[in-house]
């Protein structure tokens, strides 16, 4: 009866421990098996399933070899199958979060760091110290024994440094990995310590060990879920994480001032408290350079790289208020023909060229000169004038800007300021380049434009000389509005020869109806109202003033839509000519008539505010009334008093 209990017992004990060694390979075998399944992350998976593996097979060799043993060696090769399941498990943890987390950032990596140290810290603090106590025999067997919570600390500090990487939104892979991991140091600390006291401790330690097997390989199928949404996250939580770990590592050290914690977790907490201060230095260099960056945008044209208007304007101060003085030449250029490039070859094609003709600027200015894109199609430069002259100077960044090709030819109008000698302010050094631009841009000479308009203009003066005064205070009244309005210079050009020439279709109808001094039949009214449409056949004659005939045609539309000769109404009419449409019965109204005097400013403002909304555009007439009028005022007074002579 005996020899069958020790029978049975033994014959229970070897059942128990070959169910064990069943569940721990069991185990390995699914992990390695979700690694042939799961490509995706199929080194993560196949790093933890070899770990488990090898441990399988060191549990499988004390199974068979040692465990009758007596006594049983120690160390053992066993142990060295055991140990092995720590690197391939860190590696797995590192896989694995690259292998879910999309873009990790570097300050991420930093945070892990933080909170596995923090986490190893602590861990020592809570293991060394009973497993140090318990432990006895040789040198090599206390460096094997040591070996294995040392392996726990650093495997769940990782773990925790993944979580910490994660800004702790982990799925439930994870979660099942850190309580199989958790569950495998308990075991790890139970065995070492009170193990050969205790029997239950260590029926409790064999189960954990397999259970946590069995954890590994539950996660291991669960779906992946990835968490890069969360880490784009910029908002405030994200200092929560290493503030938290850095008050661990500091408790820690606090702690070790009132109970003995081993010098490993004193040394981790130092090391966590340093990592939150290389995260600080980190974060501090981001931000400068974040700070950098944003300056850098707020003074560069995003299309070309050039410097923008707001950093023309800050050099421009430098260069005025120098001292000593320092001769330099400001020049601002407007494409000519950029406009039909855009609106023939596309809109990316147009940001092409003006990318090509911004390079070729700043090339040509260095190193004396800077180059500067102020919007649309217009560039500037602002150079030293040391090595050449300010003329020379500008011819250059003129055939910079030019270019040429089947079907199109780009170049540039442009006007040019000195300085010190003609400016004592960056706005009035502007001013003054922009007039000259837009000057030079109209008169031009060899323009066939200008030759055209030159002929209308005369034909006109011939047949209504008193006609062609009103038209030049219509035009010199639209130039004004559209830079108010911030028209670029080839639609500021098209609106002004449009104003000039907006009656030219008067020089068809008949004198008798024209200078009629009786009121009109509605025969001769409608003849009245063709002059739109024989101003723009005329125009359309000559293809460059194309644009200039379609606005023409429109400038007696009405905002109501009781105009001629399309009854347009609204945004509908163009909005040059609604511009055209405000100059021109301002300017009649102040200019007077042989039949009715003329009215101030202030009355013809009036009658543009009643007629808002049915003739005239309510928008433009309040900008005109607000903005175009006192400046046109303030010019003309500023004008006045440089004119009168000195006291």
């Amino acid at each position: 009866m005996i020899l069958w209990e020790l029978g049975d017992a033994r014959l229970q004990d070897a059942a128990g421990r070959w169910v064990y060694d069943a569940v721990v390979l069991g185990a390995a075998i699914a992990v390695l098996w979700r690694a042939l399944a799961a490509p995706a992350e199929r080194r993560a998976w196949l790093a933890l399933g070899l770990g488990m593996l090898l441990w399988a097979l060191g549990q499988t060799y004390y199974s068979v070899v040692l465990y009758y043993a007596s006594p049983a060696p120690f160390p053992s090769p066993a142990d060295l199958l055991f140990l092995a399941f720590y690197p391939a498990s860190f590696l797995a943890l590192v896989f694995l979060l690259r292998a879910r987390i999309a873009h990790l950032e570097p300050l991420a990596w930093v945070d892990g760091v933080i909170g596995a140290l923090a986490v190893a810290g602590v861990a020592a603090a809570l293991v060394f110290p009973p497993v140090l106590e318990a432990l006895g025999g040789s040198p090599l067997g206390v460096a094997v024994s040591l070996a294995y919570p040392c392996m726990d600390v650093v495997l769940l500090g990782l773990l925790s440094g993944a979580f910490a990487a994660s800004r702790w939104r982990a799925g439930g892979t994870w979660l099942l990995i850190a309580a199989a991991l958790l569950l495998f140091g308990a075991c790890d600390v139970v065995y070492l310590s009170v193990a050969g006291q205790s029997t239950t401790a260590l029926n409790l330690a064999s189960v954990g060990w397999p259970l946590a097997f069995l954890l590994l390989a539950a996660a291991s199928w669960l779906p992946a879920t990835g968490f890069d949404a969360a880490i784009a996250r910029t908002d405030k939580r994200r200092i929560v994480v290493p503030i938290a770990m850095a008050l661990a590592g500091v408790s820690l050290l606090a702690a070790g001032s009132f109970v003995h914690i081993g010098a490993v977790a004193v040394a981790l907490g130092v090391a966590c408290l340093l990592a939150v201060l290389a995260r600080l230095v980190i974060t501090f260099n981001l931000n400068m350079r974040m700070l950098v960056a944003s300056q850098d945008e707020a003074v560069t044209d995003a299309l070309t790289g050039l410097a923008n208007r707001r950093a023309l304007m800050a050099d421009l101060d430098r260069a005025v208020s120098a001292s000593p003085p320092e001769a330099m030449v400001l020049a601002l250029f407007d494409l000519d023909g950029f406009k039909a490039y855009n609106d023939g070859f596309g809109h990316p094609a147009g940001d092409d060229l003006l990318r090509r003709l911004g390079t070729q600027l700043a090339e040509a200015v260095a190193p004396d000169g800077r180059a500067y894109r102020l919007g649309g199609d217009e560039f500037c430069i602002l150079a030293a004038t040391r090595r050449l002259p300010a003329e020379a100077i500008c011819n250059v960044a003129e055939e910079a800007l030019t270019e040429s090709g089947q079907g199109f030819e780009v170049g540039a109008s442009w006007g040019k300021v000195l300085i010190p000698v003609e400016v004592v302010t960056a706005t009035d050094a502007l001013r003054l380049a922009d007039k000259r631009m837009y000057s030079k841009k109209g008169m031009r000479a060899g323009s066939a434009q200008s030759q055209t308009r030159g002929v209308l203009l005369r034909v006109l003066h011939e047949r209504e000389p008193e006609l062609e005064r009103h038209l030049d205070g219509v035009g010199h009244l639209a130039s004004a509005f559209g830079r108010t309005l911030g028209l670029e210079s080839e639609e500021l050009d098209v609106l002004v020869r449009a104003a000039e020439l907006h009656d030219i279709g008067k020089i068809a109808i008949p004198d008798e109806i024209l200078h009629k001094p009786a009121s009109l039949s509605d025969e001769e009214w409608a003849l009245m109202r063709k002059h739109t449409l024989v101003g723009q056949r005329v125009l359309d004659a000559a293809p460059a003033l194309g644009p200039v005939a379609a606005l023409v045609r429109s400038t007696h539309e009405r905002w109501d839509g009781s105009g001629y000769p399309d009854g347009l109404s609204g945004r509908d009419i163009p909005q040059g000519s609604r511009v055209i449409l405000i100059c021109d019965a301002y300017n009649a109204m102040t200019e007077g008539r042989p039949y009715r005097p003329a009215m101030s400013s202030g009355q013809a403002l009036e009658e543009l505010r009643a007629g808002a909304g049915t003739q005239f555009d309510p928008d433009l007439v309040k900008c005109f009334a607000e903005k175009v009028v006192p400046a046109l005022a303030q010019s003309r007074s500023a004008v006045a008093e440089s004119a009168s002579p000195s006291k």
